[in-house]
């Protein structure tokens, strides 16, 4: 049954956990030692913005939790081999009415299974939007989590205490690879305080609850509602974001987080109780945004702080000299790259890009590292250079991957200071352009 242990979890969890560790640049986790109990019941209900990468995170984060049941999309455990490999990561399939209508009344079972996972005290993980949305917003929340717990509870005269626990999860860069990602575990919401309204009318008592998770997600994730000016609030928080997690939220670890959502929150605000001013800032956003791209500079850039003709030197000359590492890094992993790049051609949505370049890195780069390392042993006949080798290829092709980052970042570090020294009267309008 789902709700005993299963070895095929346990054994994934480990190279899982360590790649996440490597795809990431930084990961921040707030909340799960207050807001997770260690001793009831719990639902997950996380916003959905990275596919795969969103379930892989809430595995990272359970340092005590038991191994947590997903409920996902029925359409992906078609192939018989990835139902069984499904199955064994506990994740099990909820139909849609796009599945076809007939296929609705499985859910049923399912939901009861899931309320028997529930009774066992294990934990459940469900995306409350019911599909996933790669944008910065959140999607209406779905029926399916009231479906589930409160009949639950009933069976039971609501003595489970089960908790549903609101999570964000917040990428800085949803495509971007060795970025920063946010997960937050909210304040737990208590499914026995529903027991008499769910007597009642239990429709009611669902519709209650639901709307509920919806109010705590909209308090934790950042959610871009307002579609007409979607760019520009991207526009501002990649513009203003690392200044105001500087400026006022220093003291946290999930700073980026607390400045998103404060920026988010401020443009709100004036959209609704000051429209002139808000119609203005829109105007300076979209004025920088031409100005940027005349000048091909990213929205990303620190504009407001550039660096100086010093700093970007040294880093170039650094680069220069760890370039021979870089390369040896990439040479030795040509293959699982050329793996990556055809596997990524296959894939038309972009919202699989992250999860196949993290699937691909976790699979590949191990099996090459171990094959080219035996070829090595074999034609020298040298085992110790062929250990030496097993250990340098990952080390240094990692390398080479941030090395591609500072390089990046370095060029457009360059162009910053250019525009700056070049352009200077337009560069000071621009600044004041962008703050916010």
């Amino acid at each position: 049954m789902l709700y005993n242990y299963d070895f095929r979890y346990f054994l994934a969890k480990i190279p899982v956990k360590s790649a996440l560790r490597l795809y990431f640049r930084r990961m921040v986790f707030t909340g799960r030692k207050e807001n997770v109990s260690k001793k009831k019941p719990i639902i997950f209900a996380p916003n959905h913005r990275n596919a795969l990468l969103d379930a892989l995170l809430l595995v990272y984060a359970g340092y005590h939790f038991k191994q947590v049941v997903f409920l996902a999309r029925a359409d992906i455990f078609k192939q018989k081999v990835v139902a069984w490999i499904l199955k064994g990561m506990r994740i099990i399939p909820v139909f849609r009415i796009r599945d076809g209508k007939d296929n609705l009344e499985k859910n049923r079972d399912i939901f009861s299974n899931a309320a028997r996972i529930l009774k066992k005290g294990n934990p459940i993980a469900l995306f409350p939007e019911g599909k996933h949305n790669p944008k910065q917003s959140l999607l209406p929340i779905q029926k399916a989590v009231p479906r589930i717990v409160l009949p639950t509870e009933a069976s039971v005269k609501f003595e489970l205490n089960s908790q549903i626990v609101p999570v964000s999860i917040y990428y800085r860069d949803i495509f971007g690879f060795l970025s920063d990602v946010y997960v937050t575990f909210g304040t737990p919401i208590e499914v026995s305080k529903y027991k008499e309204i769910y007597e009642e009318n239990p429709s009611l008592a669902g519709n209650q609850l639901r709307q509920e998770l919806e109010r705590s997600l909209k308090s934790m994730v950042v959610n871009i509602w307002n579609d007409e000016f979607y760019d520009e609030y991207k526009y501002a928080i990649d513009l203003n974001g690392d200044r105001i997690a500087k400026e006022m939220f220093s003291d946290r670890k999930d700073d980026f987080l607390q400045a998103s959502l404060h920026i988010v929150r401020k443009l709100d605000d004036l959209f609704e109780n000051n429209r002139d001013e808000f119609d203005k800032r829109i105007s300076d956003f979209r004025e920088s945004h031409e100005v940027l791209k005349e000048h091909k500079i990213n929205t990303k850039d620190k504009l407001w702080k550039p660096s100086t003709k010093e700093n970007i030197s040294s880093r170039f000359a650094t680069l220069v000299l760890t370039a021979p590492i870089m390369l040896f890094g990439y040479l030795n992993a040509v293959f699982p790259l050329l793996i990556n790049k055809k596997l990524l051609s296959l894939f038309k949505d972009n919202q699989f890009i992250p999860s196949v370049r993290y699937a691909s890195g976790l699979i590949f780069i191990p099996i090459f590292d171990l094959i080219q390392s035996l070829i090595i042993g074999t034609v020298t006949k040298n085992w110790l250079l062929a250990l030496i080798y097993f250990f340098t290829m990952p080390a240094t092709f990692y390398f080479a991957l941030y090395w591609r980052k500072w390089w990046k970042t370095a060029k457009r570090d360059l162009k910053v200071y250019k525009f700056k020294k070049q352009f200077t009267q337009k560069w000071e309008r621009l600044v004041q352009l962008i703050k916010l």
